[in-house]
């Protein structure tokens, strides 16, 4: 009778050891996951830049397309979907523009898309980032998402908005002076991704050479774009960093004009271009120094 006293005795303790692992196991598992908090992605690194602002330590972010990569042309990696499975919040540009990402993401991620085009719409110019004024508004957008999906964190996501706000600004009147006083303020661009920087700080685009989805330009719309230039004495033509310029020398050579290279991404690795801020302040020196 004693022995299988014991004998029951020991089957209990054993099986509540067993519980108590579990119970503590279950813990340590979703105090990790707490520790991990809200994974945010998105598909350029200047976002990435805005929104690692915002989540702070209370998170983290991860970009899609490498930096100095064209997005326009960008081959996702066969690894994408592994680099993506533990999104919390995607937040994308635009469907037409980098909506390709939802598919690798899980059922469980949250999704918001910054430019909203109807059905059967043009596609939108996609460059928003191109803008601090549009900045802020992204900024806010992404404290306002990552406030709903972490409602627990929400009111630290506001703080960082706050801050970091308040750095836009700051950034936005130093480029606004840049401009303030240049009595030359129309520059040529190679594709439509300036259009709202120079809408920002009273810019003119003189001419686009290669229009948003388009290969290459026409006969006729170069000829108009060398044309116009001449007319209003026109000198700069603006290209991205990575771009080849062998056409741009050539309309260069029609207007006697410069190619002036700016910087559509930001790179991390590149110190005066390594944050949303300085990349933007170097775009804005670059061009303002080519308007003479």
């Amino acid at each position: 009778m004693l022995d299988r006293l014991m004998t029951i005795r020991s089957y209990t303790i054993s099986a509540l050891l067993i519980v108590l692992m579990l119970i503590i196991g279950c813990g340590k598992k979703d105090n990790r996951a707490a520790s991990q908090g809200i994974r945010v992605a998105v598909s350029v690194f200047p976002l990435y830049d805005i929104a690692r602002n915002i989540c702070g330590d209370r998170g983290s972010a991860f970009f899609v397309i490498p930096a100095g990569a064209d997005p326009h042309t960008f081959e996702p990696r066969p690894s994408i979907a592994r680099d993506l499975q533990d999104t919390t919040l995607f937040v994308g540009v635009a469907r037409e523009f980098d909506g390709w990402i939802e598919r690798y993401l899980p059922a469980s991620a949250s999704r918001i898309y910054l430019i909203e085009t109807k059905q059967g719409g043009p596609d939108p110019n996609p460059h928003i980032w191109l803008s601090v004024k549009k900045a802020r508004i992204i900024a806010a957008a992404m404290a306002k998402q990552m406030g709903d999906v972490d409602p627990g964190n929400s009111g630290y996501y506001r703080g960082n908005l706050k801050n970091y706000e308040e750095q836009l600004d700051a950034l936005d009147e130093t480029i606004a002076a840049m401009f303030l006083h240049k009595t030359r303020k129309s520059f040529i661009q190679w594709h439509e991704a300036w259009d709202y920087f120079a809408a920002d700080y009273g810019l003119a685009i003189a001419g686009t050479v290669q229009r948003e989805g388009s290969e290459k330009a026409s006969v006729r719309s170069m000829k108009e774009i060398v044309d116009r230039a001449l007319r209003d004495g026109v000198t700069a033509i603006v290209i991205s960093l990575s771009s080849e310029d062998r056409t741009a020398r050539v309309l260069a050579g029609e207007i006697k004009g410069d190619i002036v290279r700016l910087d559509g991404t930001g790179d991390p690795a590149t110190a005066d271009r390594s944050t949303y801020l300085q990349f933007m302040k170097y775009n804005a020196e670059t061009l303002a120094k080519a308007l003479k």
